[in-house]
């Protein structure tokens, strides 16, 4: 019981800190917030490359990545997501010229899945961090408080009331009462949400809300499987109590970009 607050108070702590730092970007939004998305960029490109490079594997390859992913976000800041395709396309060609490269010199049964994995980092990381460069402070606000209150209701819910396992080969440690948590909070706060700051009804907050609970816990689920298949328990260590960068923003790396797409065809704010 004495690792498992101890555990609490560095998740609590840690958390704490982060709600800070993430409140003084949305409140300076402009560069701060900017920089802020680069970083995270950067640090979650860099823990997805070590989960299958080793810490310190291929090196050009990830500074090449985080390089195209800033521009990527650059771009869409600047409001030129078309280019920022472009930056992915070129990815993909760079990929492809390692691979032809690298098999010719080797012919490794496996020279293609490096590159793989590099096209992967480029799509689950900058990617789905594009909307996070324009959608306005409200509904980013809204988006990461969602996943946020759905994460920790499934790990505390979770942790004093699971039996039932969610999905054991992929998260062992994920319940399904967890789960269960995590929807309600997650439900309840976007239905209050919507009343206080929305322009659409209560109870269409309270259907978004499932979605964003869905796409959390699918985001958080796909993380957790991508660590079994290497066999690590975090992403990194970074952030006492969490682990690393990718394991907090996995659920929002999937909900975010769910929200967006949405928030093009129905008014909510």
């Amino acid at each position: 019981m004495a690792v498992d607050r101890a555990t609490d108070i560095r998740r609590i702590i840690t958390g704490a800190l982060l709600v800070a730092i993430l409140a003084v970007a949305l409140w300076a939004r402009g560069y701060l917030l900017f920089i802020l998305i680069l970083v995270v960029a950067a640090l979650g490109l860099w823990e997805f490359y070590s989960l299958f490079w080793g810490r310190n594997g291929r090196v050009p390859s990830r500074v090449c990545a985080i390089v195209l992913g800033w521009l990527m976000l650059w771009l869409t800041w600047r409001n030129r997501p078309q280019d920022a395709l472009v930056c992915l396309g070129a990815g993909f060609v760079l990929a492809a010229l390692s691979f032809l490269f690298r098999w010719d010199v080797v012919e490794e049964d496996n020279a293609f899945s490096a590159s793989g994995v590099f096209m992967v980092g480029l799509a689950y990381i900058p990617l789905l961090l594009l909307p996070a460069t324009y959608l306005s402070t409200l509904k980013l606000v809204f988006v990461i408080a969602a996943v946020a209150i759905s994460d920790t209701c499934a790990y505390f819910v979770g942790t004093r009331f699971g039996h039932h396992k969610l999905w054991p080969r992929v998260s062992p440690n994920k319940s399904s009462e967890g789960a269960i948590g995590s929807l309600v909070g997650c439900v309840i706060f976007c239905a209050v949400y919507g009343e206080i700051y929305g322009a659409a009804s209560w109870w269409a907050f309270a259907l978004l809300g499932v979605a964003v609970n869905a796409f959390a816990q699918l985001g958080d689920l796909f993380e957790s499987a991508l660590k079994r298949s290497v066999h690590v328990k975090d992403s990194g260590s970074l952030l006492p109590g969490h682990g690393g960068v990718l394991d907090r923003a996995d659920s929002f790396l999937f909900a975010m970009p769910m929200v967006a797409v949405v928030d093009q065809w129905y008014s909510f704010f």
